[in-house]
């Protein structure tokens, strides 16, 4: 990183692509100025510290982040009204604590309450639907997709053409989550095998496939969570480094079984967010105080190919739509005064939630 090192980008720009990453907000002029001012060689650190303390303005940023990636969608066209379990107040109350990622893994896989199950309950779509849209096969989407970096998306429909998840591999995780025995469909097409629930990567323990349902979860929540399991932290901080720095580690971010630009970078992202409790500000904090974080855009055009893929400072990022309005708000002083929707209030009672 030499060249990079010499590239730092100045007090301004760092200030406010430090304020969008980790707030979505500008920062108040009169914060630009104080921060310009400040002398001390620690202040950036000091501002990470000050943004990543900032709980209600860090949750609501990041909670699209988290809603894209754990699929908590609305009602409307396209399932029932009630079709999905929304977990917003759950998502809310796990950032604005800063809950171990461990722990809010296990509470999505294995639900202690109603609070964050709609995560693995999936949508129920109105009329009759393919045998790759059931619960049980979203289930395996999803879970595979959010947490271990794996489209199982082809293989829920047959053996993949691109990497080497199967059919059958796609239904045994299915099977944990199913109530009722699941066959096998290969093209929408009932294929006679019956699938068992199993656990995908056998090397660090199984699950029995006899045992009641909530068993099986629980089974694939100590699994997911086993401190032998690379595959999780560092599919969750290559998100974060993609998140902040606009290219995965790995990439695209999804397909985890590519070979990573830098794969002593990933384990030891990995390994230090494993050894931090599942961290997910400490995680964070790591990234933005890093001389690749801190220096500047890369101009090029790069492939989303990571073989062809050498860093040369953060990808250019468009601001996203809820940074975009809040600017304009920010900028104009026309920010909405009143709500449109329903609320609830956490344990403060100024922090009101859309949901």
């Amino acid at each position: 990183l030499g060249d990079v090192y010499k590239r730092q980008i100045d007090d301004s720009s760092f200030l406010r692509r430090l304020y969008l990453d980790l707030t979505g907000l500008l920062p108040s002029s009169d914060r630009v100025r104080s921060f310009l001012a400040d002398r001390e060689p620690t202040k950036r650190e000091r501002l990470v510290d000050e943004l990543l303390s900032d709980d209600l303005a860090y949750t609501e940023h990041w909670l699209t982040f988290w809603n894209d990636l754990l699929r908590n969608d609305y009602d409307g066209t396209g399932f029932i009204t009630g079709g999905r379990t929304q977990i917003s107040e759950w998502l809310y109350d796990s950032l604005r604590s800063n809950k171990p990622f461990d722990v809010m893994v296990r509470e999505l896989v294995a639900p202690p309450d109603k609070s964050s199950a709609g995560f693995i309950n999936g949508i129920k779509w109105r009329g009759t639907v393919s045998a790759g849209q059931t619960l049980p096969i979203q289930f395996s989407q999803s879970l595979s997709q959010s947490f271990l970096g794996i489209n199982m998306k082809c293989a829920s429909c047959h053996d993949s053409f691109i990497d080497r998840w199967t059919l059958a591999d796609a239904y045994s995780l299915a099977a944990i989550y199913a109530e009722e025995p699941l066959e096998l469909h290969r093209c929408d097409k009932a294929t006679g095998e019956m699938a068992k629930a199993a656990w995908i990567f056998p090397e660090i323990g199984q699950i029995d496939p006899e045992s009641s349902h909530d068993a099986r979860l629980q089974a694939l929540a100590d699994l997911m969570t086993h401190q032998e399991n690379g595959r999780v932290p560092r599919t969750i901080v290559n998100r974060l480094w993609g998140q902040l720095l606009g290219h995965g580690i790995v990439h695209p971010l999804d397909a985890m079984q590519t070979e990573p630009w830098n794969s002593d970078l990933l384990d030891w992202l990995a390994s230090d967010f494993q050894e931090h409790a599942y961290d997910i500000k400490h995680t964070l904090r790591r990234i933005v105080t890093s001389v690749a974080y801190q220096s500047r855009t890369a101009h090029h055009e790069v492939s989303v190919d990571t073989a062809d893929y050498a860093f040369d400072g953060p990808s250019p990022k468009r601001l996203t739509a809820e940074q975009f309005v809040d600017a304009i708000w920010q900028i104009s002083g026309t920010a909405p005064l009143s709500w449109d929707c329903l609320l609830y209030t956490s344990d403060a009672a100024d922090d009101l939630l859309c949901v």
